[in-house]
């Protein structure tokens, strides 16, 4: 009896390099597609105190502005105009179309007796009444007031010296940092334009103790809501008889 033929191995190390090789082009692919998509962000500074602190590490997502512009409450990693070699971290607080204004000796009319504090008031496109922003996020007013830079805006978006309306331009955003009396912002630093925003902050991925996403951003003070007094069962069916029999006259 003839012994039998010799294993062939030829094949099975070309399949083993092939499939080495696929999983190296699969892992640069996707390296390729994070790297392009993701950008990691240390936070240097306390100007976003208390939502981020200084040594935080982020990351920002940098294809989503590629599809829609920042949204309010956004915090965004961004280039200052006058310094292009730096990043910046802020909130997104206005948006373009809106008319902007801060006022540092504002009164609430709903609580006329309560000491003034400093308000952001905006108006959306087309309308006419002003709406109060409030942000949940930042320190406690009753412990650190925001009393530094707290009048705005004159027309390229800095603080003035009296509460000053300002439409902000098409493709121009105001930002501001969370810890309103230590940070550089749009009171100093200026609107900033579309193309200086690089990304949008995500999730803070460091420290482990603090993972997760960054929270709810700001919103406008509730609407009065006008109650109007409810017609009775009975008393309807009276009106519904009367226009019926109107009708058939």
């Amino acid at each position: 009896m003839a012994p039998p033929p010799p294993a062939k191995i030829g094949r099975g190390r070309r399949t083993i390099i092939r499939d080495i090789v696929e999983v190296l082009l699969l892992a640069l692919a996707i390296y390729v597609v994070i790297a392009f998509a993701l950008q990691t962000v240390r936070v240097e500074g306390e100007s976003m105190v208390p939502t981020l602190q200084n040594g935080d590490l982020l990351f920002a997502n940098k294809i989503s502005y590629h599809f829609h512009g920042p949204d309010r409450g956004d915090i965004i990693v961004l280039q200052p105009p006058e310094s292009p070699n730096r990043d910046f971290i802020k909130r997104v607080i206005g948006l373009p179309g809106e008319t902007i204004e801060i006022d540092g000796r504002y009164v609430d009319p709903k609580n006329p007796s309560a000491p003034p504090r400093t308000a952001i008031k905006i108006k959306e496109p087309g309308q006419n009444n002003w709406q109060i922003l409030q942000e949940p996020y930042l320190p406690d007013q009753k412990v650190d007031p925001w009393d530094e830079m707290n009048n705005c805006c004159d027309a390229t978006g800095r603080a003035t010296s009296v509460p000053t309306p300002l439409t902000i331009p098409k493709d121009q955003y105001f930002v501001m940092g969370d810890n309103r009396n230590r940070s550089s912002d749009s009171r100093s630093i200026g609107l900033i334009p579309r193309g200086n925003v690089l990304g949008k902050a995500w999730i803070r991925i460091w420290p482990f103790s603090h993972f997760g996403f960054l929270g709810a951003g700001p919103k406008f003070a509730s609407s009065v809501v006008i109650a109007l007094p409810l017609v009775p069962l009975r008393r309807r069916k009276q009106i519904k008889q009367l226009l019926h029999a109107r009708r058939a006259a």
